[in-house]
């Protein structure tokens, strides 16, 4: 199968997930921790990770969980968490994924597989179409770009990329033009100006109340996640994780984990 074949999987693949987690394809995710971890049955750690790490896809006894980094914000949050989703409905291999494979371009054939299924997911082409429909299809121009970003929770890169994928966009110097806007930054100005509203989740809640780290109940008895909480030292996270320290080392250092600082003990 060729790769485009697997990219319309992908995003099959999110239409399918949608429809199946009660979501229809033509409004955004309200709330997108609520959807993994509700319906879709992935807690998920949200933690501060570090060495350019956006998230990770973790199998662990047959249960799937979901590293996300807390420390990005919270629209690359959004889009790394349907990424990392995108890895468990498509059937992926445990990773670990790195800013640029998710939030810059990448050539490797899976990530490009989870990041189809992630602007479907959380941007699907029915919505698009039906935002535009609504606001009597305007002329999109950056600010534009940048309602529509803001309704879906979405980055104005990624809004742009979705409507030009999904051939809503097809006017080559249009895209010049927005894609410049875009590189400039213009458009993190403009939604000051137009007055766009945050999206307000549980993500965002974390986000501004600095409560990291975020362990689900589900993920308190993990190990890895044990060892983020600072309740077990490195040793005893080899111990539990059946490897060698050299090689759990490893693991933590690529994750870019470190143990939270223990409590004072007054």
């Amino acid at each position: 199968m060729s790769q485009a074949a697997h990219l319309r999987q992908a995003v099959a693949s999110a239409r399918t997930a949608r429809h199946e987690l009660g979501l229809g394809l033509d409004q955004p995710v309200h709330d997108l921790l609520s959807v993994v971890e509700g319906p879709a049955d992935v807690p998920v750690a949200v933690l501060a990770l570090g060495g350019g790490v956006a998230g990770a896809y973790l199998v662990r006894r047959d249960q799937a969980f979901i590293f996300l980094n807390g420390s990005e914000t919270v629209k690359r949050q959004r889009f790394t968490l349907a990424h990392e989703l995108g890895h468990h409905r498509l059937g992926h291999s445990a990773v670990v994924d790195g800013i640029e494979a998710v939030h810059g371009s990448t050539r490797d054939p899976v990530e490009q597989e989870a990041n189809a299924f992630a602007a479907e997911f959380l941007a699907p082409e029915q919505a698009l179409r039906n935002w535009m429909t609504s606001h009597d299809d305007p002329v999109l121009d950056l600010a534009s770009i940048v309602r529509m970003a803001g309704w879906f929770g979405i980055s104005a890169p990624a809004t742009y990329w979705r409507l030009v994928n999904a051939g809503i966009l097809q006017k080559r110097s249009q895209q010049r033009t927005l894609l410049e806007a875009l590189k400039k930054g213009q458009h993190r100005g403009l939604e000051a100006i137009l007055g766009i509203a945050a999206v307000e989740d549980q993500l965002a809640t974390i986000s501004r109340e600095g409560g990291l780290p975020r362990l689900p109940a589900r993920l308190r008895a993990n190990a890895l996640a044990a060892y983020v909480g600072g309740l077990i030292d490195i040793d005893r996270l080899a111990l539990a994780l059946r490897r060698d320290r050299a090689t759990v080392e490893r693991l933590v250092t690529e994750l870019g984990l470190a143990p939270a600082e223990p409590e004072p003990d007054w």
